[in-house]
């Protein structure tokens, strides 16, 4: 039997992320009718730093890096305040003001501004069938959205537009430094060192500001279903699935890497169907057939093409 390639290891590694992210993400909108979008950030992002300190510095005994150059330092440290930071507020901020369909249909251009930043900055360019595939992809949502859904508020969509920008941003940055750079750092040590960036000032933030009511116990974030999903998006979303895609990074140009996170759409639609009871039309199936051959072309690289 002919050995998966790591390239075919890393897409796959790519998809499971994403089903699962997209599963969190569903349950995050449950919580966020009864929990307030701050206190849920700062819960899960203080659950993530737990596990990411303990996994990192205990479980794998890493120690901090001394040899990392001014430039990849001031990469870390970019990725750290914009993906682990403010992505996040502006996540929970724009899912509690849209409809949870509106918001993932804008988050679908995020290949596209990663494409762009990729060509600008990383000089990656995609060969003829991956801008097919990326140009399928972005069909597929719009054919599964044939009509932008009005959002509640605009301000919703100025979070969601923000979230685009930092994270095409941050996956470039991301790939630059895994995957160029000629550095030591791990997947698991780079996500707990941009966690601590960008997520410890958040935690802290939120021990000031709403820490009191955790005396409240299960209660403060209206039971233990919530505390549950506040738990499983610190350390499943955010801990595991970003330190699995910055792994992937180091294969995936970081185009074809966020053509794959774009299939969340799919993902989000088939959850939300158990969890949510909603259900698919037959034109938004062909849609989603459509995406998902978009996603498969992107990752064609004929001829044993490098990364």
């Amino acid at each position: 039997m002919r050995p998966v390639g790591p390239h075919v290891l890393a897409v796959g590694q790519g998809l499971a992320v994403i089903v699962v992210s997209q599963l969190m993400g569903v349950l995050a909108k449950l919580a966020l009718f009864e929990v307030a979008a701050f206190t849920f950030v700062w819960l899960q992002l203080a659950a993530a730093l737990g596990y990411l300190l303990f996994h990192s510095f205990v479980w794998r005994r890493e120690r901090w890096p001394r040899t990392l150059d001014r430039r990849t330092w001031i990469a870390v440290l970019f990725v750290g305040a914009v993906n682990f930071g403010l992505c996040r507020v502006w996540m929970m901020m724009g899912i509690e003001r849209l409809p949870m369909n509106t918001f993932v249909f804008v988050l679908s251009f995020i290949p596209l501004v990663t494409l762009t930043f990729s060509i600008l900055f990383l000089r990656e360019r995609p060969g003829p069938v991956q801008v097919v595939g990326l140009l399928l992809a972005v069909l597929g949502v719009w054919l599964y959205f044939p009509e932008l859904p009005p959002p509640d508020q605009r301000i919703g969509f100025v979070y969601a537009v923000l979230v685009v920008v930092g994270l095409g941003a941050s996956n470039n940055v991301t790939r630059f430094v895994l995957g160029h750079a000629t550095t030591d750092l791990s997947p698991a040590l780079y996500s707990t060192i941009g966690l601590l960036v960008g997520g410890l000032p958040i935690v802290l933030a939120g021990l000031v500001l709403d820490g009191a009511r955790l005396a409240e116990g299960f209660e403060a974030v209206g039971g233990p279903r919530n505390a549950a999903i506040i738990l499983a998006n610190g350390v499943i979303g955010i801990a595991l699935s970003q330190t699995i895609f910055n792994g992937i990074l180091r294969t995936l140009r970081s185009f074809e890497a966020s053509v794959v996170a774009n299939s969340g759409l799919v993902w989000t639609a088939l959850w939300a169907i158990p969890i949510l009871g909603e259900r698919l039309a037959l034109s938004r199936i062909g849609a989603i057939a459509v995406l998902m051959a978009g996603v498969l072309l992107t990752q064609w690289r004929p001829g044993g093409a490098g990364t």
